[in-house]
């Protein structure tokens, strides 16, 4: 197969934020493996233009410019503004680029359902790249995508797997990141798995005190006193090694084969995981040390304490042997590169 014209459209408030797949494409493009590479940042531009039919226009010209092979567009939402005719017209370019549509959130039917945007992006690519399968994937080709592959959450090597030397004593047994907002500001109105999520965080608080925090948003945690508050992204590696064991439960925790980047972040960060199962898991992350899955808040915090009555040695041990495996299955320079020559075998083959 070709080296490819790889454009990339990234999901981003500000330019650059997208660091692993950024740094992943620019490399392949280093290395050859990509053709030529250009990344332009739609939502910079729409917040910049403020008017939808200049961002399309501006856009439809750097394509033509630059002629793809692929536009690799990352998370379309209502927030680009951009109408229905537009994806046809960008694909119709003389390059007649293929169009992937990336979306890295996953979705419900009744709440958090597809927005106009994301609808219309998905009927008209020619493939969909997703990070959790059954009824999520359904309802993508549904929505018209042909095609649809699996790319779990990843992270990047330039705010997380920093240089660190463990250390033998910690100020907390266990941490969790994650936010829990109200639907509709209806209090105990959460998606998929909040409840769990709660319900996780108060059997912890009430099993280690004040050695157990949260960080994160959301009315949900309003007056629980073990909350500490939001943190910024990239703060996620520090607060993690504060602890002993990192802990959280995913939201649409029955969406099979999905994670969201809590996992990867917490295992590079070289701490033990704990989280819940979701359907097929094991065959996303076969063998992976450091991580524990479970089936209820109740079974995590028996995981918690039977970690916790490890010499200390054992359980830096076990967070480092998991660090060596979310390098080796989840570094976003590996994921990425997996998933360009995957698009490229299935959308190119032998082309």
């Amino acid at each position: 197969m070709k080296p490819l014209r790889w454009l990339y459209l990234p999901n981003e408030a500000t330019e650059g934020d997208q660091v692993g797949p950024r740094k992943a494409f620019r490399l392949m493009h280093e290395q050859g493996l990509l053709a030529a590479y250009q990344a332009c940042s739609y939502l910079v531009a729409a917040e910049r233009l403020q008017r939808p039919d200049l961002v399309q226009q501006d856009l439809l010209a750097q394509v033509r410019a630059f002629e793809p092979d692929v536009v690799f567009l990352q998370h379309p939402s209502d927030r680009w503004g951009v109408d229905a005719a537009f994806l046809p017209q960008l694909k119709a370019v003389p390059s007649a680029p293929r169009l992937v549509v990336h979306e890295g959130d996953v979705y419900g039917r009744l709440l958090k359902p597809f927005d106009r945007t994301l609808r219309a992006a998905l009927a008209a690519a020619d493939l969909a790249v997703v990070v959790g399968l059954g009824d999520l994937a359904a309802r993508v080709r549904q929505a018209g995508a042909p095609r649809v592959l699996l790319a779990p959450h990843s992270y990047d090597d330039e705010r997380f797997d920093t240089p660190w030397q463990p250390p033998p004593t910690r100020p907390l047994d266990a941490v969790m990141i994650a936010n829990l907002a109200c639907l509709k500001r209806i209090p105990g109105l959460y998606l998929p798995g909040g409840h769990r999520r709660k319900r996780l965080a108060r059997l912890f608080h009430h099993a280690y005190g004040k050695r157990f925090v949260v960080h994160g948003a959301g009315q949900g945690w309003r007056d629980e006193p073990y909350l500490r508050g939001p943190i910024v992204f990239g703060d996620q590696e520090r607060v993690v090694r504060q602890a002993w064991l990192s802990i959280n439960w995913t939201l649409f925790d029955e969406v099979p084969m999905y994670f969201s980047d809590r996992l990867p972040i917490s295992l590079a960060s070289g701490v033990a995981h704990i989280t819940n199962h979701q359907p097929g898991i094991e065959q996303v992350l076969p063998g992976a040390e450091g991580l524990f899955l479970v089936q209820s808040p109740e079974q995590a915090l028996d995981v918690a304490d039977a970690l916790l009555s490890l010499p200390r040695e054992q359980l830096i041990d076990i967070g480092l042997r998991g660090r060596a495996y979310a390098r080796q299955r989840l570094h976003a320079t590996r994921v990425y590169r997996d998933l360009v020559v995957a698009i490229g075998e299935q959308l190119f083959g032998d082309a």
